[in-house]
């Protein structure tokens, strides 16, 4: 029998505050909830009290001993919302040494990037075959590829088009000189009871199984020092940084019973309600703009069988 993952760990408490910033998407791909791109919550005014409720989330976890913070921007298309530059550069005054991430589509014009990027330490960029436009796909990632601290290209495995996006992931491969390509299988449904896609094909499942992440660095780029970061502990003692992708393809990501630290992972949806974690198992504690007097570490055991969002698979957890 091989290795089995035992723990998530933390060398240091942090806080990931995943922001689901609104539900407007450019992309309404066919495999996502309408709940994603329908566009009634674009959320762009209100800067102001952001920032206000920010500053106490921080202040509250800082003065229990958290010196580590990650905010990871996501949508809807993140990039689309009004507030989040402002907010990234008051995030950047606030904790210079904060991560700032962003999950896009990768769809802004060159210029956007070349303008922004020095704000993001992280970049998750999906590829979604059925609305992203190669050309500009490829073009953003060869210029991020060596401006930020991690880029994941990352490719939706789409059922019908599966090879087709293979066949461009293997082509970024040849042209970027530093990648983490992921190979990402869907999930049948975008909400919190997601699972696994069902892949009929059974050379796809095969693909899927030898095939988690390709990684090459061939030029410098930044490398930034972060602890807010998780490793996955492993019962013959091996530990490694945990990357969600690699535990979701290896099938690892069922935590029922698991002890889980949800305090250490705020969620806000698009109309601005707060979670711990964005599971459903941590309780609803308040709303962005209004009430946050709940939000706080805490610990719970874990009654949901599969964990299917990267920023939840993160959160410290043992059995």
């Amino acid at each position: 029998m091989g290795r089995k993952l035992i723990a998530i760990e933390a060398v240091e408490p942090y806080l990931a505050v995943t922001w689901q910033v609104s539900n407007y998407c450019n992309f309404k791909c066919s495999y996502c909830n309408p709940g994603n791109y329908i566009g009634d919550s674009t959320n762009d005014s209100n800067l102001d009290g952001y920032i206000l409720s920010l500053d106490n989330i921080i202040q509250k976890y800082e003065s229990v001993g958290y010196k580590h913070f990650k905010f990871f921007f996501s949508g809807g298309e993140p990039t689309a919302w009004q507030n989040l530059i402002p907010i990234s550069v008051w995030l950047r005054n606030r904790l210079p040494n904060c991560t700032l991430a962003v999950n896009t589509n990768l769809s802004r014009p060159l210029a956007w990037w070349t303008k922004h990027y020095h704000l993001f330490d992280d970049i998750v960029a999906s590829f979604h075959v059925e609305f992203s436009e190669k050309k500009r796909y490829e073009e953003n990632s060869l210029f991020l590829c060596d401006k930020v601290n991690y880029l994941a290209t990352k490719m939706l495995l789409h059922e019908e088009r599966f090879w087709e996006v293979v066949e461009y992931g293997e082509h970024l491969k040849t042209v970027m000189p530093n990648y983490v390509l992921e190979w990402t299988p869907l999930f049948d449904e975008m909400s919190v009871n997601a699972g696994p896609w069902q892949y009929k094909d059974i050379k796809k499942t095969e693909f899927i199984k030898e095939h988690t992440t390709d990684v090459k660095f061939t030029v410098p780029k930044p490398y930034i020092i972060s602890n807010a970061v998780s490793f996955s502990k492993h019962d013959d003692g091996f530990s490694t940084h945990t990357i969600s992708n690699d535990i979701i393809v290896k099938r690892e990501n069922f935590f029922q019973g698991w002890k889980c630290n949800v305090g250490d992972s705020i969620f806000i949806n698009p109309i601005g309600n707060v979670s711990l974690a964005s599971c459903g198992q941590g309780d609803n504690v308040g709303h962005i703009l209004h009430d946050i007097s709940k939000i706080g570490p805490k610990q719970i055991t874990c009654n949901k069988e599969h964990c299917h969002c990267g920023t939840d698979i993160i959160i410290p957890k043992f059995k």
